[in-house]
């Protein structure tokens, strides 16, 4: 068979006995190593100080970008709706003016494609032009001279016939 793996908690108690302290490894460099790995140190905090700044102002750049494309895609989106209401009410005038709907009632015309404003229009002018209640016939009621039908007339041919006038 195989060689086991040592144990997880042996594992880690190699590798800590492998790696010396750094306090350990600085002694026996003398003075000038000392200080060479201490510049060393240094430049690597400034590095790593320096890459978080970077990091920080990138992200900060990209949050401006994602603004500006957020506002970008508003717009497109605003301009978008504006022009489907423009359009929309550029069918519904035309259909009204073709049809001859009145221009108090083109407000009641809301499809959204021609063929709807168009059949909405047909509706409300066929009901404008119906006809509301039956039309008075000339040829029916009372004939003759419509001053001698008055009361004040009526009496006063009254008045005549009895006087003996």
């Amino acid at each position: 068979m195989s060689e086991q793996a040592p144990a997880p908690i042996e594992a880690e108690q190699q590798e800590n006995a492998e790696q010396p302290t750094p306090g350990d490894q600085d002694k026996p460099l003398g003075p000038n190593g000392e200080k060479a790995l201490t510049a060393e140190r240094e430049a690597r905090a400034a590095a790593e100080k320096a890459a978080k700044e970077f990091k920080a102002r990138l992200d900060e750049i990209e949050a401006a970008n994602l603004t500006e494309l957020e506002k970008s895609q508003r717009a497109a989106k605003d301009a978008q709706d504006q022009l489907a209401a423009l359009t929309k009410q550029t069918t519904i005038q035309k259909v009204a003016l073709e049809k001859g709907v009145p221009a108090d009632l083109v407000t009641f015309l809301t499809g959204d494609t021609e063929e709807a404003v168009a059949k909405q229009a047909d509706t409300l002018l066929a009901r404008l032009n119906a006809p509301q209640s039956p039309l008075p016939d000339a040829s029916q009621g009372a004939k003759g001279d419509p001053a001698s039908g008055t009361p004040a007339n009526d009496f006063a041919q009254f008045l005549t016939n009895q006087l003996g006038g």
